[in-house]
C-alpha cells in the first residue's frame, strides 16, 4: 500500500513538473551605476547606460506568478568630469568595471497573463529575488592602459596605513525592479524592463571611505588614489562608506515559450 501511494505521488509530481510553461529568453540593453563617483541623480544615471546582455529563464507557476532566473553582464562607469559637483570635479576620479551577474526571484504579473493566447495579454509586473555578482573596477593611467584597482589599494587596503585587506570582487546583492510585457502571438513574449540591484559592497567604483597617508603607497596607487587638484587630502573623505553601491539593468526581454503537457494520466500500477 505504501509503495503504491509513493508511486502515485512521484507520478502526480512528474505530472505537474511536465505541466509547467518554462520561458527562455535574451535581454538587450543597457547597465548603470550608481555610487561614489560622478552624478548621482536617476535621470543622469540613466543617461550614462552602457550595452548589457543576458539570457532568461521563467517557470510560469500561475498566470500571476512566474520564478525568473537569469545571467547577464554588462559594463558600468562613472566619471567625476560629469557630476555638477565642482569638489567631485577637483576630485577627479573615475572607473569602468565589467559586471557579471547571475539573480533569480519571483516575478509578479498585476494581471492575468499568459504567452500561450491567441489575443492580446499584456501586464504590468514586479520583480524581487536574490544576486551573486563578480566585478573588477579600472582606470587609466597617464599612458592611457585600463588598470585593475583592487590588487593596487587606493585606500591603503593591505598596507599600515589602513586596518582593511583588499576588498573581494565577488558579492550579493538584492535585485528588484518593473516592468511591462506583452505577448506576440502564440510562442512570443515581449517586455520592457528596469531592474537594480542594491550591492553588499561599497567598491564597485573603487571608493569607499578616506585618503590614505601616501607614504605607504606604492607609486601606481598614489596616482590613482588622488588623481586630481586637491592637496592636503590624509583623512579626509574620499567616499561615502555609509552607503553601499548600486548598479541596474534597462532594456527589453524577448522570450520564447517551451510547454510540455502529459497528453493523458498515466494508468494505475498494479502492485
Amino acid at each position: 500500500m505504501i509503495k503504491k501511494i509513493l508511486i502515485t505521488a512521484l507520478l502526480f509530481i512528474s505530472g505537474v513538473s511536465l505541466a509547467q510553461k518554462h520561458e527562455l529568453g535574451v535581454f538587450i540593453g543597457g547597465s548603470g551605476y550608481l555610487g561614489d563617483i560622478g552624478d548621482d541623480q536617476i535621470g543622469e544615471v540613466l543617461s550614462h547606460q552602457s550595452p548589457a546582455i543576458g539570457f532568461i529563464h521563467k517557470v510560469n507557476l500561475h498566470e500571476h506568478l512566474s520564478l525568473r532566473s537569469s545571467i547577464q553582464t554588462g559594463l558600468i562607469k562613472g566619471s567625476d568630469f560629469s557630476s555638477k559637483d565642482p569638489n567631485q570635479q577637483a576630485r577627479n576620479l573615475s572607473f569602468q568595471s565589467k559586471i557579471f551577474d547571475f539573480s533569480m526571484g519571483l516575478e509578479f504579473n498585476f494581471y492575468e497573463f499568459t504567452v500561450r493566447r491567441h489575443e492580446i495579454s499584456y501586464s504590468p509586473f514586479v520583480f524581487a529575488g536574490f544576486s551573486f555578482f563578480s566585478f573588477n573596477p579600472q582606470a587609466k593611467n597617464k599612458q592611457g592602459k585600463w588598470v585593475d584597482l583592487q590588487s593596487i589599494g587606493t585606500e591603503g587596503q593591505g598596507t599600515l596605513t589602513s586596518n582593511k585587506g583588499k576588498y573581494d570582487l565577488t558579492s550579493w546583492a538584492i535585485p528588484f525592479g518593473l516592468g511591462y510585457k506583452a505577448n506576440v502571438g502564440d510562442k512570443l513574449g515581449l517586455s520592457i524592463e528596469w531592474t537594480w540591484r542594491a550591492t553588499k559592497t561599497d567598491y564597485l567604483d573603487d571608493v569607499s571611505s578616506y585618503y590614505p597617508d601616501p607614504k605607504h603607497l606604492t607609486e601606481e596607487a598614489v596616482e590613482f588614489s588622488n588623481p586630481g587638484s586637491i592637496d592636503d587630502v590624509v583623512g579626509k573623505t574620499r567616499g561615502n562608506p555609509n552607503l553601499n553601491d548600486w548598479y541596474n539593468f534597462t532594456g527589453i526581454t524577448i522570450t520564447y515559450k517551451i510547454t510540455n503537457k502529459l497528453k493523458q494520466c498515466p494508468r494505475a500500477l498494479q502492485l
